[in-house]
């Protein structure tokens, strides 16, 4: 077989007749002998899918390689007729169509080719003048049209582009003004967000995915918010942003103090006012020796006490034991809710927060007061996670409906507080009237819904559709495709509690075995970058004289070999004796279904990591029952998304051998890093911090708990109905500042 270096493919399925009716008829008439064919069910077009990110199994679509360049749906079939020159190349003049009623055409066409024009069982064997542009044959149906030069269906070909093209005329378009339509915009003054999975609790100090939090923020507020574009915080219940001082005299001498003061006007659904006391309830709540909170606790190490000021319930000041990096923003952060909701009976009002902050003490009190118990079972109860009659908070909206399999419906409160400040506090604008987040999990409907106008704001699209729908013409007319930096990093999980994996030099070899330029030049169309730290690239201490780990096949086998990993028994696997018994390099990869972007990375480095040895089974999943299991340690390895905090970086919670089972999923223990991140959360100066931070990022490089794969960009579609604030900080959008134009 010739090279086909120079020669475009065309990967066809090659078990339905039209698909193979039409490769005869590109074969009759590629005079040139340009294109090269390959089933997509063969070996080659199996690795080229692969290749390009795309899907294996469901072979919806002709695809057309040049190069490094791919053409699916009707943009294949333009293109072949552009190849193929005069007279052909002439219909190719249709591509300037709208690329969505294109498609649309031909992905009825494709929906429906085995129903209208059958299919074989196996691939067809092409004629024996035609063997040597094929890639790669597989076991071959011979039919006896195939032996003809022409017949009939041969003509399927040029009559489905005909198809298109009278499909696409303006007889068969609805009433336009133009090639793309009369384009109307809902006047309503309402939001809908696409949610790529579902929130399932507004309970949101609560463990869950990142989605439940983001849905509550509409009726839980905490002291403060992070500024869209500065990422430093701005007050939301607060009067304004304290600052440290350290007190002078009486029983907190030396401590270091913060004054905080609630908005007169803050009140609850029940008109009474938001007061220091919900902030402490709220407070206590994280303490609870029977809530899972245990990733809270790690940012309150250094709270020495809360005191409300006596002459004003509004005033509180905070103390702290030394400084923390993270005081301010530990206390700003985290949701307050309503104590005359969710303790009725004053349970936890009943307890001074020194004795939640005693672990002895409390389990002293949970012993001799039942309230206690039943209280935190309360709490986790389905009552508080989505009905609307008991959900309450502060903020803008209130809970309407909530479906875990459709989605969630905000409504904004008449004569809420924040309306009365928000000329002088921008933080406080609410302007839609409701907010909508439908949960769609594939693309394909989500497209559906973008085209016909019924979405407002779609973040999360995969790059190759973001793209494809950027490209089109008329859905630019109605909405604007926006990349927004992220606060956020994309990485490989692993579990050091398995022992294949508790050796550094296996996860290393793993770093080495990932074909990064794949992932960020096709998988993520370019739209991510490499990191190598959970540090914000944009900060000061960010380790920039790290070298990313590159794509080495070979030292990858080197250090597997030196960590006593070899293929004893000849099947392309490495094993090891541990413990009296042989073990293969076999483990497992958790990723996202729903994520087009995660399972092609899977993909890739399941292909990849084969050639090192390693073994790779991807388990498709939800992403909460991901969040959820490594959370419990039930994993091997897991591709996941991670966000940062806007300011500084702790990594107590994710790192800290304290923090095993609960915010350290990986079960690392290292005292090294455990001496560097107390280090840091505890050090005041900015440049010495700064040289612990990379000291701890190296460390985190040689060690790697957590294989960094890529920062991505934000990939938002927003209806330009509105004028509206986008942001690096997740998930890229405010929509309560979303704010209705046309």
């Amino acid at each position: 077989m010739d090279s086909t270096q120079n020669f475009p493919i065309l990967l066809f399925d090659g078990v339905c007749n039209l698909c193979n009716a039409s490769v005869q008829w590109v074969l009759l008439h590629d005079r040139a002998g340009r294109f090269r064919f390959a089933a997509l069910q063969s070996d080659a077009g199996q690795a080229l899918l692969t290749r390009f990110g795309l899907e294996r199994e469901n072979f919806d679509t002709v695809v057309l390689v040049d190069g490094d360049r791919i053409f699916t749906r009707s943009d294949a079939a333009f293109e072949i007729l552009r190849q193929l020159g005069a007279p052909w190349s002439l219909l190719a003049i249709l591509r300037w169509l709208p690329r969505g009623l294109r498609n649309a055409v031909y992905d009825r066409v494709a929906r429906n080719r085995y129903r209208w024009f059958g299919r074989q069982e196996k691939c067809l064997l092409p004629r024996q003048e035609w063997k040597q542009r094929f890639l790669a044959i597989l076991p071959l149906l011979l039919p006896k049209f195939l032996n003809m030069t022409f017949r009939l269906t041969d003509l399927l070909f040029p009559l489905g582009i005909c198809l298109l093209v009278v499909c696409l005329s303006p007889a068969c378009r609805p009433d336009t003004t133009g090639a793309c339509g009369k384009v109307e915009f809902n006047k309503e003054n309402t939001i809908t967000v696409r949610m790529e999975a579902a929130a399932t609790s507004l309970n949101p100090i609560l463990p869950g995915p990142g989605y439940n939090r983001y849905a509550a923020a509409n009726i839980f507020q905490t002291l403060a918010t992070v500024e869209p574009k500065t990422l430093e915080l701005a007050p939301l219940l607060l009067k304004k942003i304290p600052k440290v001082y350290t007190v002078a005299s009486g029983p907190h001498q030396g401590a270091l103090a913060y004054d905080f003061e609630i908005y007169d006007e803050a009140v609850w659904d029940n008109g009474s006012p938001v007061t220091a006391q919900d902030f402490l309830f709220s407070l206590k709540i994280i303490y609870h020796p029977l809530l899972p909170l245990g990733e809270w606790l790690g940012y309150f190490e250094y709270l020495k006490a809360v005191e409300v000021d006596p002459a004003n319930p509004k005033k509180f000041t905070a103390y702290f034991t030394k400084f923390y990096i993270l005081a301010l923003e530990t206390l700003c952060q985290f949701p307050i809710y309503p104590a005359y909701n969710y303790d009725p009976e004053g349970v936890l009002a009943g307890v001074p927060l020194a004795d939640f902050q005693n672990p002895a003490r409390m389990q002293e009190l949970l012993a001799a007061n039942p309230a206690l118990t039943a209280w935190a079972e309360a709490f986790q109860s389905p009552r508080f996670a989505n009905d609307k009659t008991a959900i309450s908070g502060s903020g803008a909206y209130r809970l309407e409906n909530f479906d875990v399999d459709q989605g969630v419906v905000f409504v904004k409160k008449q004569n809420w507080w924040g309306d009365k400040l928000a000329a002088n506090n921008p933080y406080l604008a609410a302007y839609p009237e409701k907010i909508t987040y439908r949960f769609v999990k594939d693309e394909a409907p989500t497209e559906s819904l973008i085209r016909s106008g019924d979405l407002d704001i779609v973040p999360a699209l995969a790059p190759t559709k973001f793209l494809e729908l950027q490209r089109d013409t008329c859905l630019g007319l109605r909405y604007s495709f926006e990349l927004v930096g992220a606060n956020s990093y994309g990485r490989m999980m692993c579990n050091l509690a398995n022992p294949r994996l508790a050796d550094k030099r296996v996860r290393q070899a793993l770093a080495y075995s990932i074909d990064y330029n794949y992932l960020l030049n096709t998988v993520w169309e370019g739209m991510a970058e490499r990191c190598v730290s959970q540090a914000n690239p944009a900060k000061p201490f960010y380790a920039r004289d790290l070298v990313p780990y590159p794509y080495d096949i070979q030292k990858a086998r080197e250090l597997l070999a030196a960590a006593g990993w070899s293929d004893s028994n000849g099947n392309g696997i490495v094993d090891k004796l541990i413990d009296g018994n042989r073990i293969e390099m076999e483990l497992s990869l958790m990723t996202a279904g729903a994520s087009p972007v995660s399972a092609a990375a899977a993909r890739s480095i399941q292909t990849t990591a084969r050639s090192a040895g390693i073994a790779l089974q991807i388990l498709e999943d939800d992403i909460r029952v991901i969040s959820q299991k490594t959370r419990q340690g039930e994993y091997d390895l897991a591709i996941t998304g991670a966000t940062l905090f806007p300011g500084l970086l702790d990594m107590y919670q994710t790192f800290h051998s304290k923090s095993i089972g609960a915010g350290n999923r990986y079960a690392f223990s290292n005292a090294e890093m455990d001496a560097l991140i107390e280090a840091i959360r505890t050090e005041p100066d900015d440049l010495r911090r700064n040289v612990l931070y990379i000291r701890a990022q190296h460390l985190m490089h040689d060690q790697l708990p957590e294989i960094y794969l890529y920062s991505p960009k934000q990939r938002i579609v927003v209806n330009k109905r509105f004028k509206y604030v986008l942001s690096p900080n997740r998930p890229g959008y405010y929509e309560q500042y979303f704010r209705l134009i046309r």
